[in-house]
């Protein structure tokens, strides 16, 4: 059963310090090779700072182990990617900003985001996980951790402002019948078919590893780790 998500297609961002509109003149002189320009943005949806606060709505106590993996696999993907720093990962307060987490388990609806990119900022219950799997994804039970991690890396992926790779307009029409979620309007990259946003990836979430485009997309997007 695949993800129930309003999330966006794969795009690009402003200056990350000040700019409210994608600095396509940056992009464009960029040196990295792979980078195609293809005037297709949602750039409002692109967080306007590294460092992205994370709480949890219900942190129970005997859930640490999971909360602590998708603190890691995180960690070990985007933000080891970028220059972006996941900070906090606290019980949330009445007010908090940034990446509210729920841990919900509910057959209707699986794991997903409820927003665009920062406009998750603040938003409470603005991405769900599950962390049991008893009422949705039920062959998770025979693979949770496997499932816990990979679900983090997909969905932190649309939380800082990446989208299901088969909605592009240059995948095939095969794999666009799996489109889900809005499309955006400037893919950063080629089509990506070992994304761990592609649901077409014969490879669950490609097992919860950036594929080498995730991690240049996310590099120019957010600055190069180096």
């Amino acid at each position: 059963m695949r993800l129930h998500e309003y999330t966006i297609a794969t795009l690009i961002t402003s200056s990350l310090l000040s700019a409210e509109r994608p600095d396509v003149k940056r992009l464009a002189a960029s040196e990295t090779p792979h980078i195609q320009i293809h005037a297709e943005a949602v750039a409002a949806a692109v967080w306007n700072r590294r460092d992205i606060p994370v709480c949890w709505e219900n942190p129970p106590t005997a859930n640490k182990a999971a909360r602590d993996l998708v603190r890691q696999s995180v960690a070990e993907t985007w933000q080891a990617a970028s220059k972006l720093t996941f900070k906090g990962w606290y019980a949330c307060a009445e007010e908090n900003a940034g990446i509210q987490i729920r841990i919900a388990d509910k057959s209707e609806i699986g794991p997903h985001n409820k927003g665009l990119g920062r406009d998750l900022n603040a938003k409470p219950n603005g991405m769900v996980l599950n962390f049991t799997f008893q009422n949705w994804g039920t062959d998770c039970k025979q693979k949770v951790e496997f499932c816990i991690k990979t679900i983090a890396v997909h969905e932190f992926g649309h939380a800082i402002g990446l989208a299901h790779e088969q909605n592009r307009f240059d995948a095939t029409g095969e794999w666009q019948k799996l489109a889900q979620g809005p499309n955006g309007d400037l893919p950063l990259t080629p089509y990506d078919p070992d994304s761990v946003m592609n649901y077409c990836n014969e490879k669950y979430n490609n097992d919860g590893a950036l594929s080498a485009l995730d991690k240049k997309a996310v590099a120019e997007l957010y600055g190069s780790p180096n």
